[in-house]
């Protein structure tokens, strides 16, 4: 049975004016020319929509470093000369088998495949494989005519005890010759190949039996081996993916002889966020759409409920399609963006479309989509340029792919807001046209009661709300701080993905996953100068930082560590030995460790890469700005972190700059906003207490806890701000325009949150949905942030709802915030549910902003 009619709604003060007379014809045009504007929309769909296909997935270094900061510089130039990131292929012998046994002819042909294979393709610069390091090492401790003694090692060893000035040391090293030779000579000349096991033996390990020092990048151990395949320098993703997708497939497909293989590296793993960015950019919108269609099914009882969702996913094909056609890239920031803006798109949706079901019902305005527009849009609009203003706070961040995400949002929110406005008010302009809504008594519903309840807090609460609100503030901005960020990139991704485990077996089984590379720039790279520079800088890094840089390797230490004797003192090689083991040195080993100038000339680059462990950016920061700060060149050599760690940890200072201060910026924004549309201080203040609850306390709920938060959290101040003063503003407004109708403070209060509770519990969980659809992304650093800012964003609306209508009750009677234009008899001030209550306030008039 349909419910009857009930009395009409009192209609307060007719609008008159030029605003009245717009809003009028607005609507009123939109539900006449219904066909015309979807026509109109349709085609700003298609055309903007196009926009999409222009999107770009990113995740190489710009979103991190800014490209004219001097990391930045310096990482494009490192791989310029030396190529990019390392795919690492383990071996890890089988039981019972040992290195030599890796060394079978089979496996000799099969590493001989892949390198030719490998190196054909323009992606990859180098590939070194065992056999390749081991060749060097054959190299170096053989000659023409037989004699070992003739050999480049062997001339090294000699000019170094020669060198050694101390005559215990020089001894050592005459024991250590004796015994070289002693091996060598127990292998015949014609039997020194990588396919006799004895002969590997002997390049492998030294005197005492251990892996040779020279040789731990490629052999960490007697358990595992190395391929090393160097990829293009300066690759954007998809060919530095596509490259490492080729590496993992080449020794996928190959048999070696007793020893498990696994390969991967720092490229899978950026390959494999990009793969989950393309994928995850609509599967997350389909979730939160699908959650979205459940809320408004279930708690959004108007005609056409699905109406809000339908306008919003519009206005996100406006707004992503405007990105793609401005450049803005996605990364694994900007793609949150969609659920969030789907989220607070529906948000102003569900209020716009509310208001003039409400105003339909009440049948206390002939033209109620006017009525909404005249009433409403100001709101909206007020919400939206301070969201904005919020937004744009990110813009201080030295984070690129931060900024990027404030600028989506600051483009996304007013796009997506006019197509709400736009299409939500042409379409039920069209059906109140058509098919009016009947009069009937508005049905506050649950919704409605416990908007009021949440309100309800007596005004004397109002001075201890401003204190408790300043109180927390205060606590959250001194423990926003002390907020432990996740800096471990390998946490940042799903960890039961095949690349996490592939990683976590390279460090169990090599003690390495990632690379520091510094390159050594000198007018001559095989000066003795520059070669003694190199070989004490990295015994001394590796001295300092043992517990984070497991090995070193280069044309230098090669040599350096060729010429170490236990018990002797250290002697550095000088450039000549550098030249000649250059000269001897493979091809691949040659373009991975020495970049010359030019061919007639000495002058150009050497590479120094330590191989790290698995460590945070917080801890391999400690150690580049330990070698940037020490590091000490003769006159002519220049030594210069780079690498991947160097560009995480250049990311690591630029989320570490003005993370705190991003929200203070946001806040400071909004109540300017807020300043200059009220024209004054008391509302501006009084919107933004609840949001300094909303501040403080998810700082404070985020420390209590001990969550660790994702450089992600970064964002969510300004994001909490935004959201809350959405809700403030509304409730002001609609304070003031209930005001205006005639009802004292304590009513109109209950009577914009009766009126209004429906449409503010149903958009805010709306808000809070969007952004906790990022809760479902298999990324821990999406679903973390999600799940974080989801609460914070929970705990600013209710804030709102809570705490402003006790500080309107209490400011409002001082006359602080509602002031009639004109003065007359009191009227009874009446609750929700028509009891009366106390006497009001003056007769109705416009409230003065």
């Amino acid at each position: 049975m349909s419910t009857p009619p009930g009395p009409a709604e009192p209609r307060g003060p007719e609008p008159t004016g030029r605003s009245s007379a717009f809003w009028t014809s607005v609507a009123q045009e939109a539900g006449k020319r219904g066909g015309i504007v979807a026509i109109i929309a349709v085609l700003l769909t298609v055309g903007l929509g196009f926009g999409i296909t222009q999107l770009e997935f990113s995740t190489d270094q710009s979103n991190y470093l800014n490209s004219d900061s001097q990391i930045a510089k310096d990482n494009v130039s490192y791989q310029s000369l030396f190529g990019g990131e390392a795919m690492i292929s383990d071996l890890t012998v089988d039981k019972g088998k040992k290195l030599t046994d890796l060394f079978t002819q089979h496996n000799l042909a099969e590493f001989d495949a892949v390198t030719k294979q490998l190196e054909a393709d323009p992606r990859i610069v180098a590939v070194i494989t065992p056999v390749t390091a081991l060749q060097f090492t054959h190299n170096l401790v053989t000659s023409s005519d037989g004699n070992p003694v003739n050999s480049p090692a062997g001339k090294m060893l000699l000019s170094a005890q020669q060198r050694d000035t101390d005559p215990t040391s020089q001894a050592k090293r005459l024991q250590d010759s004796i015994a070289t030779l002693g091996r060598i000579n127990q292998i015949p000349p014609a039997q020194q190949t990588l396919s006799n096991p004895a002969w590997v033996d002997f390049l492998l390990h030294d005197n005492t039996g251990k892996v040779r020092a020279s040789l731990l990048p490629f052999f960490p151990n007697d358990d595992n081996a190395q391929m090393v395949v160097r990829l293009a320098g300066n690759a954007d993703i998809k060919d530095a993916g596509a490259a490492a997708s080729l590496v993992q497939k080449a020794m996928a497909a190959r048999h070696f002889d007793n020893a498990h293989v696994v390969t991967t590296g720092a490229t899978v793993l950026l390959r494999d966020i990009n793969d989950y960015l393309r994928g995850g950019f609509l599967t997350l919108g389909a979730i939160a759409a699908a959650l979205m269609i459940a809320l408004l099914l279930v708690a959004f009882a108007v005609r056409w409920r699905l109406l809000s969702l339908g306008v919003v996913v519009v206005g996100q094909v406006w707004a992503f399609g405007l990105a793609g056609y401005l450049g803005l890239p996605l990364n694994i920031v900007t793609i949150s963006g969609l659920p969030v803006l789907l989220g607070v798109g529906i948000d102003f949706a569900v209020q716009l479309h509310s208001r003039v079901e409400e105003e339909a019902q009440l049948d206390r305005a002939d033209h109620p989509v006017a009525e909404t527009l005249r009433r409403l849009v100001p709101g909206l609009a007020l919400a939206t340029v301070a969201a904005v203003v919020a937004f744009l706070a990110l813009e201080f961040s030295a984070v690129p792919m931060i900024r990027d995400f404030g600028v989506l949002l600051a483009l996304g929110l007013p796009v997506i807001v006019i197509a709400t406005i736009l299409l939500t008010s042409a379409s039920l302009a069209w059906r109140e046209q058509r098919r009016p809504t009947p009069a009937k008594d508005y049905t506050r519903g649950p919704l409605g009661r416990a908007t009021v309840v949440l309100g309800s807090i007596p005004r004397a609460a109002a001075i201890p709300l401003v204190v408790i609100a300043v109180a927390l503030f205060a606590g959250g901005a001194a423990t926003e701080g002390k907020l432990k960020v996740q800096t471990d990139p390998q946490k940042w991704v799903n960890q039961n993905s095949q690349v996490v485990k592939d990683l976590d077996y390279l460090s169990d089984h090599t003690g390495t996953t990632s690379e520091l590379g510094v390159f050594i720039q000198s007018n001559n790279v095989f000066d003795d100068q520059t070669v003694a520079f190199v070989d004490g800088f990295a015994r001394e890094q590796l001295a300092k930082h043992h517990e984070d840089l497991t090995n070193a390797s280069s044309l230098v230490t090669t040599v350096g560590f060729l010429l170490d004797v236990p018990g002797a003192k250290t002697v550095p090689p000088t450039g000549d030995d550098v030249r000649a083991a250059y000269q001897v040195a493979p091809e691949a080993i040659k373009r991975s460790t020495v970049n010359l100038a030019s061919t007639n000339g000495d002058a150009g680059s050497l590479n120094l890469i330590f191989q790290t462990g698995p460590r945070s950016l917080e801890q391999r920061a400690v150690v580049v700005k330990d070698i940037r700060a020490t590091v000490n060149p003769p006159e002519g050599v220049r030594a210069t972190p780079s690498g991947l760690a160097v560009v995480g940890t250049g990311l690591l200072d630029n989320i570490e700059k003005k993370r705190v201060e991003l929200t203070y910026f946001a806040l400071i924004g909004v109540f300017l906003v807020l300043l200059l549309r009220y024209r004054g201080p008391v509302k501006a203040l009084l919107s933004v207490v609840p949001v300094l609850i909303a501040v403080g306390l998810t700082s404070l709920i985020a420390w209590v806890s001990g969550l660790e938060l994702s450089p992600l959290t970064v964002v969510s101040g300004p994001l909490v701000i935004a959201l809350c003063t959405e809700f403030t503003a509304l409730i002001v407004q609609r304070h003031l325009e209930e005001r205006a109708r005639g009802l004292s403070p304590r009513a109109a209060v209950d009577e914009a949150a009766a009126r209004t509770g429906r449409a503010f519990l149903v958009s805010a969980a709306a808000a809070v949905i969007g952004i906790l659809v990022l809760a479902f992304s298999s990324l821990p650093l999406l679903r973390d942030f999600g799940l974080l800012v989801a609460v914070n964003v929970a705990v600013a609306l209710l804030s709102a709802l809570v705490v402003l209508p006790p500080l309107l009750v209490w400011m409002d009677d001082r006359g602080w915030v509602y002031r009639p234009k004109g003065t007359g008899p009191r009227v009874p001030d009446q609750s929700p549910t028509g009891e009366t209550l106390t006497q009001g306030s003056p007769v109705a008039g416009d409230a003065r902003s």
